[in-house]
């Protein structure tokens, strides 16, 4: 990538980081973007009720999700480098 030009590798760079930035925002509970889901339901439950009290979500609930994801995102991965190890690149 650096072969011709540096400035192909930064521009990777910064497209990788937006990526990544950008997929944690998915709203699947491992994921930053899980929380901010529950925390917006938190407080629209608060507001809902008028009692000014603060609801507390039961996090618990969410634990078989949240195992599922990470299981696929470790299955993807897996994968990816059985692949990546049998078929190789190809020049």
């Amino acid at each position: 990538m650096t072969a011709e030009n540096l400035s192909n590798l930064i521009g990777f760079l910064i497209a990788l980081n937006i990526f990544i930035g950008v997929f944690n925002l998915i709203p699947l509970l491992p994921f930053d973007g899980g929380h901010v889901a529950i925390a917006v339901y938190e407080k629209v439950r608060e507001v809902a009720s008028g009692s000014g009290k603060r609801y507390i979500a039961d996090i618990t609930r969410m634990i078989p999700v949240a195992y599922g994801v990470v299981t696929v995102l470790a299955v993807v991965g897996l994968l990816a480098m059985y692949l990546d190890l049998t078929m190789g690149v190809s020049a």
